[in-house]
């Protein structure tokens, strides 16, 4: 990596913790770009160069600990449990991660909830592999013979997703 990257890199950082920091104690809609460029020590420009907006940068600031909380719920997913067991246990564990900043959340799901995937990258990448997840857990119930055999795993995980 190039000095100019390097320092890309370093404004992207610098700007990404700036604004968790800031919507953290001011919340999303109190936080104003130019906020976040003064905080990081940064233009109001390189903001808009790095995060087209401030959904875009609250995407991000959220995407790593949802991947944090995610893994380790499926990593702690209780072993020989039943179907209903470990959806509960994904849910229950996701809701306890979003509880702990319910502001921001609340935010990122209003704000990111109906725009097209290529406008969330973060959350759709999210989305995906937990209805992936889901799909598994549904095609090892129908191999147990618990679900319908016609049962299609993508409708019942996107479903179940949804709620």
């Amino acid at each position: 990596m190039n000095r100019r990257e390097s320092s890309k890199n370093e404004t992207r950082r610098l700007i990404l913790e700036a604004a968790k920091a800031l919507f953290a104690e001011k919340g999303m809609e109190e936080s104003t770009l130019r906020d976040i460029a003064a905080k990081a020590g940064a233009s109001p420009a390189s903001v808009i160069v790095h995060f087209k907006n401030k959904t875009a940068l609250l995407e991000e600031a959220l995407v790593d600990d949802i991947d944090r909380s995610f893994s380790a719920l499926v990593g702690s997913m209780p072993e020989g449990a039943g179907f209903l067991a470990r959806v509960m246990h994904l849910w229950t564990g996701m809701l306890w991660a979003y509880d702990r900043n319910r502001n921001l959340y609340r935010a990122l799901i209003s704000h990111t909830i109906f725009q097209p995937a290529g406008e969330t990258p973060g959350m759709s990448k999210q989305s995906d592999e937990c209805i992936r997840l889901l799909s598994t857990m549904i095609e090892e119930q129908k191999a147990a013979g618990v679900l319908h055999p016609d049962t299609d795993p993508f409708v019942a995980s996107a479903s179940l997703f949804s709620l």
